[in-house]
Order: C-alpha cells, then sequence, then structure tokens
C-alpha cells in the first residue's frame, strides 16, 4: 500500500467523504472553509444585482436614479412639446465662458428616452449678458457664438412629450469631477459620512482625551494664578461690554468667572462626562431633527442669515456630533488600555503629559482602538440615511424619490439596500486591510 501511495495512485473515495464530512460539508470535498465570508456574500450579491440588472430596466433605472448618473453630462432646460410640436428651451443658470456640446432628449410619461437630436455646439465669450437672444434652431457640429450666457434652442417634435437639454461635457475631466463632487445620492452619502466621521473623530479624541483626566484634583494648585487670569476675564468683559458695569451684573460676572476659574481643573472630565451620558442617551434621529430645525433656523435668525447650516452642514455638524460620544468612549478605553507605566516612565525621562500622550500613549492606543473605529466608520454610513429626514438627496431620499415617481416600491428599496450592501462589504474590506497592516507581528 505505500508503494501504491508513492507511486502517486488517487486517494480513496470513501476517506475524501470523510474528510468532507469532518469538515461539515456533507458529501463535499472541497474546502469550503478556506473561502472568505465576505467572498461568498459578495458573489451572492453579484449573482443576483446582475441577474436583476439584465432582466429588469427598472433596476438599472432606480440605481441610476441613486447614484445620480450620468456624470457626464447634466440637463441645463426641460419644457413640455406643444401640441402643435413646437420646443423651445431657455438655459436655467447663466452658462460660464467656454465651449458647449448641447442636445435634445424627447422622453415619455415615463421619462424614457424616445428621440434624442444631433448635437448643438455653441460657444459662450467673455463677458456675455444674461439676456434673451434669438433662439437656435438647427444642429451644428462646428461652434456657434452666442451673445447670451443663457441661450435658448428651439425645434419641433412629436407632441406630447417633454425635452430635456443636455449639456455633455463627456470629454471635461475637470468637469466630470466637479459634477460627481456635487452629485446626490451615492456621492452625498459618502460626502457626510466621511467629512461627518472626520469631525467625530477630532471630537471624540478630544473628548476622550479629557475623560482620562483627574476627576478629582486638588483645586489649590495654582489657584492664585488662576484667580488673577479671572480678573484679567473680567476686566476684558466689561470693557468689551459696557452694559455690563452695572453693580447686579458685575456682581454676577465676578461669580461665574471665579467659581470657573476656581473649578476648571475640574471641568475637563465633568464637562466631558456629561456629555458623553447625554448625548449616547439621545437616538441620532432626534440629534439630526433638533440640528436640521431647531439649531440651525435658530442660528439663521440670530445671525440675521449670516450662519445658515442648512442641508449638508447640518447633517454633517449632526452626524459628528452624535458619533463624537461614540468614539470617545472607543479612545478612552484605548488609552486606558495602555499600561500606566508608560505614562510613569515617559514622565520619569522629563516629557510632559501631552509630549508623552503624543509620543507613547495615542501611537499604542491607536493600534487597539482601529477595529471599533472601524465599526463605527461603516455604523454612520449607515445612520447617514437618516438625513433624508431634512430633505437630503442621499441614497435612502433618493430612492423614495424614484418610488414616488414610478411606484414600484419593491424595485426601489431592492435598490437601495443593494446599494448599503455593497458600500458596506467594500468598507469592511477597507478596514480589514487596515487592521491587517496595523497590526502588531504575532497579532
Amino acid at each position: 500500500m505505500a508503494s501504491d501511495n508513492a507511486s502517486g495512485s488517487p486517494p480513496n473515495r470513501d476517506l475524501v467523504d470523510v474528510s468532507a464530512r469532518r469538515r461539515g460539508r456533507m458529501g463535499l470535498a472541497i474546502p469550503w472553509e478556506n473561502v472568505p465570508w465576505w467572498a461568498l456574500i459578495i458573489l451572492i450579491v453579484g449573482v443576483f444585482v446582475g441577474y436583476s440588472a439584465l432582466t429588469s430596466t427598472r433596476y438599472v433605472d432606480a440605481l441610476s436614479f441613486i447614484f445620480d448618473l450620468p456624470w457626464t453630462r447634466d440637463v441645463i432646460a426641460r419644457d413640455e412639446v406643444a401640441e402643435d410640436g413646437t420646443w423651445s428651451l431657455t438655459v436655467w443658470s447663466p452658462l460660464a465662458p467656454g465651449r458647449y456640446t448641447l442636445f435634445v432628449e424627447f422622453v415619455d410619461e415615463e421619462t424614457k428616452a424616445v428621440e434624442r437630436s444631433a448635437d448643438y455646439t455653441i460657444e459662450v465669450p467673455e463677458g456675455a449678458p444674461e439676456v434673451e437672444a434669438a433662439p437656435i434652431t438647427q444642429p451644428s457640429d462646428t461652434p456657434v457664438l452666442v451673445n447670451t450666457s443663457t441661450p435658448t434652442i428651439a425645434g419641433t417634435a412629436k407632441p406630447g412629450s417633454d425635452a430635456l437639454l443636455w449639456d455633455d461635457f463627456a470629454g471635461q475631466p475637470l468637469r466630470i469631477l466637479t459634477r460627481m463632487a456635487t452629485a446626490n445620492g451615492v456621492l452625498l452619502t459618502l460626502r457626510v459620512t466621511l467629512v461627518g466621521f472626520a469631525g467625530a473623530l477630532v471630537l471624540g479624541l478630544v473628548v476622550g482625551l479629557m475623560r482620562v483626566s483627574n476627576r478629582s484634583p486638588d483645586l489649590t494648585v495654582n489657584l492664585w494664578r488662576r484667580l488673577l487670569i479671572g480678573v484679567v476675564v473680567i476686566v476684558l468683559i466689561w470693557v468689551l461690554r459696557p452694559g455690563w458695569r452695572g453693580l447686579g451684573s458685575m456682581a454676577l460676572v465676578v461669580i461665574g468667572v471665579e467659581a470657573v476659574m476656581f473649578l476648571l481643573p475640574a471641568m475637563p472630565y465633568t464637562i466631558s462626562t456629561i456629555y458623553v451620558e447625554v448625548v449616547r442617551g439621545v437616538p441620532m434621529l432626534v440629534i439630526i431633527l433638533y440640528m436640521g430645525f431647531a439649531i440651525t433656523p435658530a442660528l439663521r435668525t440670530a445671525t440675521d442669515g449670516a450662519v445658515d447650516l442648512r442641508g449638508v452642514p447640518a447633517a454633517v455638524i449632526g452626524l459628528s456630533f452624535g458619533y463624537g460620544a461614540y468614539l470617545a468612549e472607543v479612545f478612552r478605553a484605548g488609552i486606558q488600555s495602555v499600561p500606566k507605566g508608560q505614562m510613569e516612565a515617559a514622565r520619569s525621562l522629563g516629557m510632559g503629559y501631552f509630549q508623552a500622550m503624543r509620543h507613547i500613549i495615542l501611537p499604542q492606543a491607536i493600534r487597539v482602538v482601529l477595529p471599533p473605529l472601524g465599526n463605527d466608520f461603516i455604523s454612520m454610513l449607515k445612520d447617514s440615511s437618516l438625513i433624508s429626514v431634512i430633505a437630503l438627496p442621499e441614497v435612502l431620499q433618493q430612492g423614495r424619490l424614484w418610488i414616488s415617481r414610478n411606484f414600484r416600491a419593491f424595485e426601489g428599496y431592492n435598490s437601495v439596500m443593494m446599494t448599503y450592501l455593497m458600500l458596506t462589504l467594500l468598507l469592511s474590506l477597507l478596514v480589514r486591510s487596515i487592521e491587517r497592516k496595523t497590526a502588531l507581528p504575532g497579532h
């Protein structure tokens, strides 16, 4: 038998089946346990999406709307074709100086394209005014010089359709990138998530450092210095606010400022703890609604419109403020996981507290907190769907708009689900790759 195995004879089929059953795959000899879980999910989702895209134009239309495609052209005018077949399209917003390739697309009631015109090539000169001009009625491959920044295209077509004027910039990479930077749907979700998570990282790190500070410090250390600084602050307040020089106002300012300066060493831990406990006890949806419909209007009213946070700023601030509390606890746990002897050794070498944190403690803590930070990043991506309540056209809102136009909830919400699943899987792979590259040797 030994000679048979040495000669390369095939293994016994029964042994293969036993090996397969031991792996938990009844009757299968393929080592499925070596296949990553994410590869199986991507395969299943890929087959489902591919089948849907190849067999149903509704999925293609829904996904295109969610991704805000196309990114190589944009609608700049739209109007109905008159009963006599005539149409006239005037550009909505003034065009910047340069050369443009325009074409007209005619769509039916279901927004399906039924006809497309030839290209209209125009050139807007420098200093062109925003005035009405004679309409352009004939397509042309050679540039037609127009004397207005809001040109008009006119012609005839079959009645009962809508005419859309498209600005085609497929050969202009800079304009394509600009279009992608302002696109709705998936790209808006990614922009809000990235900026919001960056803000949450900064806020969480600051609050996390405050959380590991001394919760009951000796308030008598440098007390007179702090009280003297408080006197300087009081004088500056009286200089900047002459109306507060009354006896009652002066007493309130003195008591308030000096009380703050007396309790200053205990403030970081107290303020950070209140922030973490309060914010983590409030749902993220409530925070976003409060930011969008309470804080933003109040600031706009108080500043006479000078500070307007409507739209993306309100969403970013709301997500950053909400997730900052969770990331603060992540950073606190990471910092406290570093042995205290590390800090004591750094201080014995003459390093200050912040020097030791920067060069000794935080580099070690970052490796510990990377996995939970990655999980929170993916969670923020999914929670970005909540910004739809303040009318931002992210993935979920785009899906709902598509459903309201087509009355096809099944395809619409399936497309939203597939989009989020694809984004989270890709981000999970990215997070796993970063974890492997930053892992300590032997871990």
